[in-house]
């Protein structure tokens, strides 16, 4: 294949390249105009890739589930209801519960142990219903209720008997939470049917909430109080309360060991419930349920 080479006939240097044509060699200085259907091309392919490509995008697409935001919608009003809780209340308690009813394979009940101090007994109990019917409304199912002072004074046997019909009963009705008032004065061997209902793995019902109250013997509770202090003491009160008392039926029923284990699975979110005046003198009456 022959190539043309330019000849300096003045006795100078043959080119040792191809001669091209000048708009060739100065392509690199000039501005390359696209065809206009070329340029439409490349902004519908930009497009197509941002909207459906894009994984921010598609999130924002995403249907919202109508039973999280029912829960939500009753939920952050419960925040203006019961003033002067801890941040951690309305922010971890809301993400829990909100996960759990995002979940579309349950593995375990929520939890939740809420604790407050004896000026704050009239709250505990008002927020505590309030929370739990705020979960079951959003599902259009309902509450149940126990209360461990009606237990008190059983034998342990027949207490760990009533608390189970009463919550097997009332989930397999379609009830999705309880409340279980004054866990603290449950007969020891009784709190043991939570093995049952708490378990990681085999909790006999794994799409409810559970929400258990303990009322502390202090006083007053911290305002500004951590949450690692406040498991700790419900924990502590809870191991002398359940594994020192002398009272029949319960002591020969617990043990350290067995108490650790129910601990482990009830312990999940472990939060303080500040005092509302107006509920600790005028009860809960006063605030509508969700």
């Amino acid at each position: 294949m022959a190539t043309n080479f330019k000849e300096n006939r003045g006795g100078g240097k043959r080119s040792g390249q191809p001669q091209f044509p000048q708009e060739i060699l100065h392509l690199d200085n000039k501005a390359v105009a696209l065809p206009p259907s070329l340029e439409l091309y490349l902004l519908l392919l930009c497009f197509f890739i941002f909207c459906f490509g894009n994984p921010a995008s598609k999130s924002q697409q995403a249907p919202k589930n109508p039973t999280v935001e029912a829960f939500l919608s009753q939920f952050n009003q419960l925040q203006d209801r019961f003033p002067g809780q801890s941040p951690h209340l309305w922010v971890r308690g809301r993400k829990l519960l909100q996960k759990h009813l995002n979940a579309s394979h349950h593995t375990q009940p929520a939890i939740i142990i809420l604790t407050a101090s004896r000026k704050g007994e009239q709250t505990l109990r008002c927020l505590s219903a309030h929370v739990a019917d705020t979960y079951s409304a959003a599902l259009h199912a309902s509450t149940v209720q126990i209360d461990g002072t009606d237990k008190s004074r059983l034998q342990s046997d027949q207490a760990k008997l009533e608390v189970d019909s009463e919550l097997s009963s009332a989930f397999q009705a379609g009830g999705r939470a309880a409340v279980i008032h004054h866990f603290e004065l449950l007969p020891a061997g009784a709190t043991l049917i939570f093995y049952k209902y708490c378990d990681h793995e085999s909790a006999a019902f794994k799409d409810v909430a559970l929400l258990l109250t303990v009322l502390l013997e202090e006083e007053t509770l911290e305002t500004h109080i951590s949450l690692q202090q406040v498991e700790e003491r419900v924990r502590d009160f809870l191991w002398a309360k359940f594994t020192k008392t002398r009272t029949p039926g319960s002591y020969d029923h617990m043990d350290s060991d067995k108490l650790s284990g129910l601990w482990s699975r009830i312990s999940h979110l472990v939060l303080p419930i500040h005092p509302v005046q107006t509920i600790e003198k005028g009860g809960c009456h006063v605030h509508a349920k969700p």
